[in-house]
């Protein structure tokens, strides 16, 4: 994962956050920034990042070769989907009363990535040729679409909090496997004094293990030396 400067984080700030026109694929090359949080683990190695993969079976905005550690220490290479939608996108519309359903862009995107994933685990030379070994290791990552403020196309408070309230039950109900996020997420991941802080933030809790384990040491070494 690269860090991006303060200046290319603004520029995609400005891409996020600008209702001039639909900026997926201006967006789509910052995506870079935050791709360890993507994969919801820091990888052994990224071998692959792919933009606007094109295959037998349609158009995949953003795929993911990477060498990750599973539950028991086993390094495996992975292939992971994501489907990309503009923050300019909505996530919801309205149905019928207080319900809301899915956007036309939403649901554009979560059938490309259900058939692009499934065309994919059967698809041999495929997987051969990443080096991914089980189709088990072929998965959907997510979608990225909208802002936090673009849930749905209304004006009012309370239109706003039924709306959220449609896609917190879509999202319990259907997505289990894989996540939905708004471009506000990426922002945040990728924002370079968020990056920052979790380096100290890791660093020191690394200087504080060691200090535990120093005590430890120290303490059980002095309690034998007592207790010969």
């Amino acid at each position: 994962m690269t860090t991006l400067s303060t200046e290319e984080f603004k520029a995609f700030q400005g891409l996020v956050t600008t209702d001039d026109g639909f900026k997926e694929k201006e967006c789509t090359q910052y995506l870079h920034a935050a791709t360890d949080f993507l994969l919801g683990k820091t990888p052994v190695s990224l071998i692959e990042l792919g933009l606007e993969q094109r295959s037998p079976y349609g158009r995949s905005d953003y795929i993911i070769v990477a060498d990750l550690k599973s539950n028991v220490g086993a390094v495996e290479r992975h292939l992971i989907f994501f489907e990309l939608k503009a923050p300019q996108c909505f996530l919801m519309q309205h149905d019928d009363s207080t319900r809301y359903r899915p956007s036309n862009d939403l649901v554009k995107a979560e059938t490309q990535l259900i058939h692009y994933v499934q065309q994919a685990m059967g698809d041999q030379v495929l997987k051969e040729r990443h080096g991914v070994v089980t189709s088990e290791n072929v998965s959907a990552g997510g979608i990225i679409i909208g802002r936090d403020d673009h849930m749905a196309n209304v004006n009012t408070d309370e239109k706003r909090r039924d709306a959220h309230l449609s896609f917190k039950l879509r999202q319990r109900a259907l997505y289990r496997e894989w996540n939905i996020l708004t471009w506000n997420r990426i922002l945040i991941l990728s924002n370079p004094k968020f990056i920052l802080g979790l380096t100290i933030g890791r660093l020191l809790s690394i200087q504080f293990q060691r200090v535990v384990i120093w005590l430890f040491v120290h303490v059980t070494r002095t309690g034998r030396d007592r207790h010969p």
